[in-house]
């Protein structure tokens, strides 16, 4: 990690050329991300609210237990 960092830091200027399609990649990962967390969050919430539902049981779930 030191050596990244001091050859990071140390190195001149580069002359680096970035085609259009990067901006589109860039896009593409930020809006994957997104969509990640947004599932990644919707899973963690339903597991959080039937974590607090321990003892309440729903009417499809009683229903179904009867027969």
């Amino acid at each position: 990690m030191v050596l990244f960092l001091s050859t990071s830091l140390l190195s001149e200027s580069a002359f680096a050329y970035l085609d259009p399609g990067t901006g589109g990649m860039l896009i593409q990962i930020v809006l994957g991300g997104v969509a990640g967390l947004a599932v990644a969050g919707k899973l963690f919430w339903h597991q959080l609210k039937s974590f607090f539902r321990l003892g309440k049981v729903s009417n499809a779930e009683a229903d179904s237990d009867e027969t």
